[in-house]
Parts: structure tokens; C-alpha cells; sequence
């Protein structure tokens, strides 16, 4: 199994399975800490899932990750917990298809404004079905604001 991930501002997946992407592509972002939050982001995964593998479920985990590869807390002080993100995925062999075919399934995973993260250079790393792929990951740098 292969996967593709982007940031961007912000994405959403049609009913048809179409991802549709606005801010895209950046590696950078201005906050750093309490006083400046982060805004809005999404993060794209495309998983592209090989014919031999669909019809039965995936589990995606997509976990936050700083600079020396530990996950990011997030949360009040009291109950901080890591910044992931769950889910298991069936992908189905439509009608026509061809037998062989890789199928490509989107998982958009939004994250509201105000996350607060010191400066410095962070990934987002995902997992399908317990491994990852040495680049299944989406790094950014967070820099102080101007």
C-alpha cells in the first residue's frame, strides 16, 4: 500500500470521492506558542490501496509528531493527550472496474484554528494497519509570527 499527504488550509471529500483543496502545499505556518495560535489547517491523506487489498478493513491512524519524532500533547494542562487521529477504512471494487487496478481512497482530517504549538519543526506521520511508510508524512515548520 502506498499514501500521499498534503497540508493545506482547508479540504473536503465530495460524495462522489473527490477531494477538493483550498491553501494547499505549504510548509510553513506563523504562531508559536499561547499568544499565537495556529490557524485552520487540514491534512490530505490519498491512500492508494492495491486491488488485492480491498474488500476488507484498513485502520489509519495519523498522528502529530515533533521534530525528534514524539507525539505532540495537546489539551488543557490537566489532560494533555497525543494530537492522532483514527479511523478504519473498507475500500469497495466498483462496478467495471478493471481486477488490478490501485484504488485511491481520501481521508481529510480538519483541525479548527487555535492549536497552540511551540516554534519549531513537526510532521504529520500516518500509519496504516499498524506500519508506515518511510514517506507517509507531511512536515511543517511553525516560525514566530511577523
Amino acid at each position: 500500500m502506498k499514501a500521499t499527504l498534503l497540508l493545506c488550509d482547508a479540504a473536503q471529500v465530495d460524495p462522489a470521492g473527490k477531494v477538493h483543496i483550498l491553501g494547499a502545499g505549504w510548509t510553513v505556518v506563523s504562531g508559536g506558542g499561547d499568544e499565537a495560535p495556529l490557524p485552520a489547517q487540514a491534512v490530505v491523506a490519498i491512500v492508494h490501496v492495491p486491488w488485492h487489498e480491498t474488500v476488507r478493513p484498513h485502520h489509519l491512524l495519523l498522528r502529530l509528531e515533533d521534530a525528534d519524532g514524539n507525539p505532540v500533547l495537546v489539551g488543557p494542562p490537566d489532560a494533555r493527550r497525543p494530537m492522532i487521529h483514527e479511523q478504519t477504512v473498507v475500500v469497495n471494487r466498483p462496478a467495471g472496474a478493471p481486477e488490478g487496478i490501485t484504488l485511491d481512497v481520501p481521508v481529510v482530517v480538519s483541525i479548527g484554528p487555535g492549536m497552540s504549538l511551540p516554534v519549531g519543526r513537526y510532521a504529520w506521520r500516518l500509519e496504516i494497519d499498524g506500519t508506515s511508510g518511510e514517506d507517509w508524512m507531511a512536515t511543517f515548520h511553525v516560525r514566530q509570527p511577523s
